[in-house]
């Protein structure tokens, strides 16, 4: 059987792409299921509920040893929770940096293009070969290009663009309407573990020579929202720190309704990178920035300074 995986704690534009892409195989006639891997990003969880959208079917963590592995919106296997045979691994669907793995990868037909959000290169199988798709499906693959072009504010493609409108005609529904409540719902994060959760800075970039790693944190009202929460969001940055030795930690902030940014460092060695790379100016631990740069540009532009 084919196993579509992701990330460990998939934000929406993963998630969207397990099930799109599980539909798409399915309506083929192969046998296949999608694993989520911890738990999804909060952002998910509200668009579920919002339209009735069921994720319990996914929740396995059953992989046999001669399971088909297909990778969708990562294409680097030391971010899944289970250890994988990478000669297991068939088909990769993605829209980051190539991961050194990838030639490692040898039975696996890559997918890796440059588009802002995986869901569009699985939205756009559905469009090449006229294969008809659920609203359950196109709705979650809208909100998966969404999310990641930040409500189309971070530099879309043509592609994202022209794909999230045959999306959202195939739902039938007006999805643009609820783009903002979503947004604003999302930006509610009580609690230290949702918060770590949403910061998504677990695992060091291996692709790079120093030991690097950033969070992102996608709200409405950013500067509110780091005046209420900054110490709890430092404390977290330090915890992870010292979990898992990381010398350079950083967040970005971003304004998901307001476009802008505020990066937030853990300390003067990280500004001093960050400064450089993106000719900004840190003042108490904090950068501003006027327009919204995501996590996966910034990440490319660190890796062109200190790619391995």
């Amino acid at each position: 059987m084919k196993k579509i995986l992701s990330y460990n704690m998939p934000d929406m534009d993963g998630v969207s792409c397990m099930i799109g892409y599980s539909e798409f195989l399915q309506n083929k006639g192969e046998e296949c299921e999608y694993i989520i891997d911890g738990k999804p990003k909060k952002e998910v969880e509200i668009v579920c509920n919002k339209f009735n959208i069921n994720l319990k079917q996914s929740l396995s963590n059953n992989l046999n040893k001669d399971d088909k592995i297909i990778l969708v919106d990562t294409n680097e296997p030391s971010e899944l929770n289970h250890k994988i045979d990478l000669n297991n691994i068939v088909e990769i669907i993605d829209h980051h940096h190539i991961s050194d793995k990838v030639n490692e990868m040898r039975n696996a037909k890559v997918q890796i293009e440059r588009v802002r959000a995986a869901a569009t290169l699985v939205a756009e199988r559905y469009m090449k070969e006229n294969i008809s798709i659920s609203k359950k499906s196109s709705t979650m693959l809208y909100y998966g290009i969404v999310s990641n072009t930040m409500n189309f504010n971070a530099n879309p493609t043509e592609r994202d663009i022209k794909t999230a409108n045959w999306l959202e005609k195939q739902s039938k529904i007006d999805l643009k309407s609820n783009i903002k409540e979503i947004f604003i719902e999302k930006s509610k994060i009580s609690d230290i573990i949702s918060l770590r959760n949403e910061m998504d800075m677990e695992y060091r970039n291996e692709t790079l020579k120093i030991s690097w790693t950033m969070g992102q944190l996608e709200v409405a009202n950013v500067k509110e929202f780091i005046s209420e929460k900054k110490e709890i969001i430092t404390s977290i940055m330090q915890k992870i720190k010292d979990e898992r030795n990381i010398e350079f930690l950083s967040v970005n902030c971003i304004d998901i309704l307001n476009g802008y940014n505020i990066l937030i460092s853990i300390n003067k060695e990280t500004e001093e990178i960050l400064s450089k790379t993106l000719k900004i100016e840190f003042k108490e631990g904090m950068a501003y920035i006027p327009k919204i740069i995501t996590r996966k540009e910034i990440s490319e532009k660190i890796w062109k300074k200190y790619g391995k």
